[in-house]
């Protein structure tokens, strides 16, 4: 066994890995939720619900020895970036807003923290390094706007809002009182989208730089933009 094929079966075995982490620990976080109803509505069931569909189709197409389509890469690239802004938000602004108990505190650790790394990880030792353009940003952007969107559309109509900085009511834990401060955390959030895409950008290009300046051989080719 070459050195390819073995780094294949490992990338099979890794994609499989966080597939199977991902649709497990979504399912069991929602099942024992005191509310699957409002769990449904996280973005990190959402963002790891993408991570299990990309990493299970990403199996196949190895198992059946056929290319992936431009479609799954452009998903791998929403993985790492949502997994990512899953795992700081809710270190950074909603771990101390609840504790969880049982199989949850497992389930939580995983969905915030390991299934981030493991892509990361999947991202940087197996993955294709590619030129995108700075137009890809907005690409990887357009799941967490129409969230965001659907979101407040939806607390303007039952009052319901799946997390405090989208609504405007009450003050904080419950909401931060008003539509400019809603604002204010979109705005944030969108420069941290902005600011994670060009550093995704960024290392592509670096791991590029570096792969054909030492290998001009390598499997990642010459320097090219992606496109859809």
């Amino acid at each position: 066994m070459n050195i390819k094929e073995m780094m294949l079966k490992l990338k099979l075995i890794f994609h499989i890995l966080i597939s199977l982490i991902g649709l497990i620990s979504v399912v069991l976080h929602i099942i024992y939720s005191p509310d699957p109803l409002i769990s449904i509505t996280k973005l990190t069931i959402h963002a790891n619900l993408i991570v299990f569909i990309t990493f299970l189709l990403s199996s196949i197409a190895i198992l059946s020895k056929k290319t992936e389509i431009p479609f799954q890469d452009f998903l791998k690239n929403c993985s790492v970036i949502y997994t990512f802004v899953v795992m700081l938000t809710y270190h950074f602004l909603l771990a101390r807003g609840g504790e969880y108990d049982g199989i949850r505190i497992i389930t939580n650790f995983t969905l915030h923290y390991l299934i981030p790394i493991l892509v990361f990880i999947n991202w940087t030792f197996f993955e294709i390094k590619k030129k995108y353009s700075i137009k890809f940003i907005f690409y990887w952007m357009f799941y967490p706007l129409l969230y965001t969107v659907v979101s407040l559309l939806r607390g303007l109509i039952d009052g319901f809002y799946p997390y405090f900085f989208l609504n405007p009511n009450g003050e904080i834990p419950v909401g931060v009182g008003s539509y400019s401060n809603v604002a204010l955390f979109i705005t944030a959030f969108l420069f941290f989208y902005i600011i994670l895409g060009l550093l995704l950008i960024s290392l592509n290009r670096i791991f590029l730089y570096f792969t054909n300046k030492y290998n001009p051989y390598s499997k990642h080719g010459p320097s090219k933009k992606n496109v859809l």
